[in-house]
């Protein structure tokens, strides 16, 4: 069972694990990825990386397990924008 510390822990890495596959799914669905910002999407997937590194570092699964899947939302969407934008 959680504790509450821990519940807020999962939710956020739950929430922020799926930050990008929303876009994603729309880029996907309507071939458009114009409006996008490649800043933001690449910050987003350096973000990913330095956590990734860190979680690592701290032999923590939710750190780095949390950032494996929000980096690969993050590099979809970065694949529908060189495919699509």
């Amino acid at each position: 069972m959680f504790n509450l510390p821990q519940l807020f822990g999962l939710l956020g890495s739950i929430t922020a694990a799926v930050l990008f596959f929303p876009q994603v799914f729309k880029s996907y669905k309507t071939k458009k990825t114009k409006e996008l910002s490649w800043f933001g999407i690449i910050i987003g997937m350096l973000n990913g990386i330095f956590w990734i590194i860190y979680g690592l570092f701290k032999s923590d699964p939710f750190i780095y397990v949390t950032n494996i899947i929000l980096f690969t939302g993050a590099f979809l969407l970065i694949t529908l924008k060189i495919k699509y934008g």
